[in-house]
């Protein structure tokens, strides 16, 4: 690998902007999660209603009555002395996101796949550090001018 591939494989430290919805379809929402780096580049990564519901709760700090999935697995995981450390989005195929989810054990690391929206709101509830590759947000980085085209998941809920 040539410096400029290295480059293209760092990590880039984002952190999520806000949950959104692509579409004003009320009938077909595209919820939609918004990443940002230090320089201002946003990175949309599109999710599930349900994941989009979870991640907003765990920006915003709201708990639900009952535990939902992403807060039992923050539980599960506690209860076995285990945290998630990072959250790194590291492939872009066919516009398909893929991601890793660091969960450290006593001094053991692992690293397992999984969904980005599982990723963003397990590292959002574990205060965990959250990545993307550098290639995946020069691929898909989009305008701010089309992030402000976007309306908050709020408008939605209420």
């Amino acid at each position: 690998m040539n410096d400029h591939e290295d480059l293209m494989e760092t990590p880039v430290p984002v952190r999520v902007k806000g949950v959104y919805i692509a579409e004003s379809d009320e009938s077909n929402p595209a919820p939609v999660v918004l990443l940002e780096d230090e320089k201002g580049r946003i990175v949309p990564i599109f999710v599930g209603l349900s994941e989009a519901i979870s991640i907003h709760h765990a920006l915003s700090g709201e708990l639900a009555p009952r535990p939902m999935t992403h807060d039992l697995f923050i539980s599960t995981l506690e209860s076995l002395s285990a945290s998630i450390t990072n959250a790194l989005i590291d492939d872009l195929d066919g516009g398909i996101y893929y991601a890793r989810l660091t969960i450290k054990s006593d001094s053991k690391k692992n690293e397992i796949d999984a969904r980005p929206s599982d990723c963003l709101a397990l590292a959002l509830r574990a205060k965990a550090s959250i990545e993307v590759r550098e290639r995946v947000v020069a691929d898909a980085s989009i305008s701010k001018s089309d992030a402000e085209k976007l309306i908050s998941i709020e408008n939605y809920l209420q």
